[in-house]
């Protein structure tokens, strides 16, 4: 078994092959040719054979062979925080719990954090992430060299902040820490600088800018948002921020503005097929057209959104109107896990009960959103979300041969509605197998959870907020 990335041909056989090719092939009796970082052949087992009889052997024991999953929406710095914010509408699960834990927290929290949440998204089968919010302090250069060392794939995107926040009285935000508009612009140039397709490119650094809303005061400071949007093009890179989350969203934009969400981030240049927006649960129908004709993507995450009660997107009509939509499991904090598996689950049940058709958002659907609109939602769709000779080998074999996810009648049903994140056998990230046989060979699973488990009750300490069960313990 090869566990390092290297220039010798890598056949991975006896596997059923989901390529989420522009066909949709299954190939049973598949294998995958992995030459480096680079798919160079997907075909039927048999032929690869026949063109590739000195590549080294990875057996796939009749795995399903699938495209890394992408998870287009985390915040690696709340995997410390599962099960500690639980029950709770957004604004005390920000003032109460989040803020004043993420102000307590030191970089080396920071960095064990990311860590665990990279641990689970390997055991779950993702391969790359976009960290949507990461703060100077929490030592990004150190972030940044982790991803870069347990060999996963990430967009960080680095947190910048207006000036109005700090100018205003009371807030949700408790601004220590935290740099100011010409500080975090000036050092999320240098990340990008330094960081910026690093590690073969499996390092991205976009910006991360602070979400428009009423809370904190004047955080919707239209000439930042327009400066975010140049230092994007200059650079080449992307933004992604939170937007129109929230139910009292639509009517602050309407006062303040006189426009709609979109309206606003249209004017402001906050649109584009670089910007991926978290969330939008609370755009109206009128303004579906405003992101499929600027090519704006969306990252959709069903179960923060039902887990926090603030309603969720309008994931068919975007779809139908041609909005590409990934999907994200968001936080440890506000999903409390990190699986891709189930969250396909939950965002085709979730639509079902909505419209009350089975229909509207189908197993294969939610596979796309998890891929190769993954993919697009991040600028790589050339490069990732599918099994095709030239992407990059990002490649995960899933073993149905378990009690809950036999007999396969249709294996992408069973996948998305009866599998999880445990059923994840091996991970391949640009060719170097991060796990075989469910064991991680690029980190010590138990020296990090070991550490995590140290850490995360001491960061609640230090914060004063006591987590207990609500019933009694004995």
């Amino acid at each position: 078994m090869r566990s390092t990335k290297g220039t010798n041909m890598l056949l991975i056989n006896n596997v059923t092959a989901v390529t989420v090719d522009a066909q949709r092939r299954i190939i049973t009796d598949a294998a995958i040719a992995v030459a480096g970082d680079r798919i160079a052949d997907v075909g039927k087992a048999s032929d690869l054979a026949h063109r590739h009889p000195d590549a080294e052997r990875l057996d796939g024991h009749g795995m399903l062979a699938l495209p890394g999953l992408i998870d287009a929406h985390a915040h690696s710095d709340q995997a410390l925080l599962r099960g500690a914010a639980d029950d709770l509408p957004w604004r005390p699960f920000l003032r109460e719990v989040i803020w004043p834990l993420l102000n307590q927290r030191t970089q080396e929290d920071a960095r064990i954090s990311l860590k665990l949440c990279m641990l689970e998204m390997i055991k779950s089968g993702t391969t790359c992430f976009v960290d949507s919010i990461v703060p100077s302090h929490y030592d990004f250069d150190g972030l940044a060299q982790a991803v870069v060392d347990m060999g996963m794939r990430a967009v960080l995107a680095k947190y910048v902040l207006p000036d109005a926040l700090f100018e205003r009285g009371e807030s949700i935000v408790d601004t220590g820490g935290f740099s100011g508009e010409e500080e975090s612009l000036a050092d999320a140039e240098r990340g990008i600088g330094v960081w910026h397709g690093a590690a073969g490119g499996r390092v991205q650094v976009w910006l991360g800018p602070l979400v428009p809303r009423e809370e904190p005061p004047a955080s919707a400071s239209p000439g930042f948002y327009r400066r975010v949007s140049r230092l994007a093009a200059k650079h080449g890179t992307g933004i992604t921020v939170h937007f129109a989350g929230t139910i009292d969203d639509p009517p602050f934009f309407q006062r303040e503005f006189g426009m709609l969400p979109a309206e606003f981030a249209r004017r402001y240049d906050l649109l584009g097929p670089n910007v991926l927006l978290i969330n939008g649960t609370w755009f109206s129908e009128e303004e579906i057209p405003i992101l499929a004709e600027t090519d704006t993507r969306l990252v959709h995450s069903p179960s923060a959104n039902m887990k926090m009660g603030e309603g969720f997107a309008k994931v068919p009509q975007m779809r139908s109107a041609g909005v590409t939509v990934a999907l994200g499991c968001d936080a440890g904090a506000n999903n409390n896990c990190h699986d891709m598996i189930r969250e396909m689950k939950a965002a085709s049940l979730l639509h079902s009960v909505k419209t009350m058709d089975p229909t509207t958002l189908t197993a294969e659907d939610a596979l796309e959103m998890a891929t190769i609109e993954g993919a697009r939602a991040i600028g790589q769709g050339d490069q990732l979300g599918s099994l095709e000779a030239g992407k990059q080998a990002d490649v995960i074999l899933v073993d149905l041969r378990r009690p809950h996810t036999m007999p396969v009648h249709d294996p992408i049903a069973n996948l998305v509605y009866a599998a999880h994140g445990g059923n994840v056998d091996t991970v391949i990230v640009a060719g170097q197998v991060l796990m075989r046989g469910r064991q991680v060979l690029v980190a010590d699973e138990a020296a990090i959870l070991a550490e995590a488990q140290e850490r995360g009750p001491a960061l609640l300490d230090r914060a004063g907020i006591e987590v207990a069960p609500a019933w009694p313990v004995e």
